[in-house]
């Protein structure tokens, strides 16, 4: 069962993942904003870096040079704000990309393809038929985010800031939505003998995989 606890912090995640999103959005298509966009975009990711280098045992020097990075990224801070744009497209291709990777290295000879992970934690073990399926359901979601990125990559050489800016923080999260679910739905299609779990059972499954592999094999 999700606790009321898991529920306040994913919804509280949920909420300042739009935030910045929105905030990036405006920077960008707002002249004089690009500070505050600077922000947004460096902010979260020196966040992430701090909790990640104070929970490792080396964060006697990992900690200083996480300093450091700051006092690097205050100094050149005048050259970051005119090219912020940058910034927030190398944010999004990386977290894009990365989502890619995730399925993706699953896929390699001998790595059980990581929609079969979940698909376990709700089934158990599975039958030939869901495992293959899974499979290729991890193939289409490291298609997906590699085509997210191409998109993105696209928008942001041949287009304004305003319309990469709009699909990268507008679109992004909505169509990995829509995937999920019309993943979901098609799943009744291509297993219509298999009894279909909630999307809130697949959605804890994704989360206990995952918590899984972060805290179990230390991959991410």
């Amino acid at each position: 069962m999700t606790s009321p606890g898991q529920i306040a912090r994913g919804a509280g995640s949920v909420a300042v993942i739009v935030a910045c999103q929105v905030g990036t959005h405006y920077a960008a298509s707002t002249p004089g904003e690009q500070g505050l966009g600077l922000m947004l975009v460096v902010a979260p990711l020196l966040a992430i870096a701090l909790a990640a280098a104070a929970r490792t045992q080396h964060r006697v020097w990992l900690l200083p040079l996480w300093a450091l990075a700051c006092l690097g990224l205050w100094w050149l801070r005048a050259p970051l704000v005119r090219h912020f744009a940058w910034g927030a497209y190398f944010e999004h291709l990386s977290f894009v990309l990365a989502m890619a990777f995730v399925f993706g290295r699953t896929l390699s000879a001998g790595q059980e393809p990581l929609c079969s992970q979940f698909a376990a934690v709700v089934h158990g073990s599975l039958a030939p038929a869901i495992a293959r399926y899974t499979r290729q359901i991890t193939v289409a979601w490291t298609v997906f985010f590699l085509m997210i990125a191409g998109i993105s990559t696209l928008l942001f050489a041949v287009s304004s800031v305003v319309v990469w800016s709009t699909f990268a923080n507008y679109m992004t999260l909505p169509l990995v939505a829509v995937m999920f679910v019309g993943e979901h739905a098609w799943r009744r299609v291509a297993l219509p003998d298999v009894e279909r779990p909630s999307l809130l059972a697949v959605a804890r499954a994704y989360r206990h995989t995952m918590h899984g592999r972060v805290h179990g094999d230390g991959l991410y």
